[in-house]
């Protein structure tokens, strides 16, 4: 494991053929605490599992793999015992099926994924949800009164209800979505590319 010495307390390489393909991120790297998960490379498609429940500190975790052709193995991410993150941001990951949140998620970016629903009951906190280019089916935003954009493209919605998200500014769907409830957020509609 390696700390990013451009970004503070960020874990940003790791070497795969040391650590094995079944990676358990720890706490502390050498005296440093470890507060943010940047990894950005399709190098790390060799990843099989991936466990940060230790890192107790965990604020902002980032999972780029670039190329929508890789052969990432990486199936589920259990992010429930991470009680300080705030920002999830996750693409190319097409093997990806399942994601468990914390409850004090502020901000999700999920594209490339395979994940057809999303649980996103028990974050109060989310004010930001975006998902685009995978196979969401439904979407419940119900509790999520903080909710300020929601970006839905290339997905399998069929209807969006916004009548429990009255601090909602922007909404992002595709075209024939249906929106239910009253808003007075703008609404841009997606073109669908297939």
């Amino acid at each position: 494991f390696y700390i990013d010495e451009t970004i503070d307390d960020c874990i940003s390489k790791i070497d795969i053929e040391k650590a094995g393909k079944d990676i358990v991120i720890p706490n502390t790297v050498g005296d440093t605490t470890v507060r943010k998960i940047d990894f950005a490379d399709p190098y790390y498609s060799k990843i099989d599992s991936l466990d940060v429940s230790k890192v107790k500190e965990l604020e902002s975790f980032r999972l780029n793999l670039f190329d929508d052709k890789n052969k990432s193995k990486l199936k589920e991410l259990d992010f429930s015992k991470n009680k300080k993150l705030r920002d999830i941001v996750i693409g190319q990951t097409k093997a990806l099926k399942n994601i468990k949140f914390n409850n004090e998620c502020e901000y999700i970016y999920l594209k490339g994924t395979s994940i057809k629903r999303v649980n996103l009951k028990n974050l109060k906190e989310l004010e930001s949800f975006i998902y685009r280019d995978g196979p969401l089916e439904e979407l419940d935003t119900s509790n999520n009164p903080n909710l300020e954009s929601i970006k839905i493209a290339d997905t399998n919605i069929k209807k969006l209800d916004v009548s429990h998200n009255p601090k909602l500014k922007y909404i992002l769907i595709d075209e024939g979505i249906e929106v239910v409830g009253p808003t007075n957020a703008y609404i841009e509609y997606n073109k669908r590319t297939e």
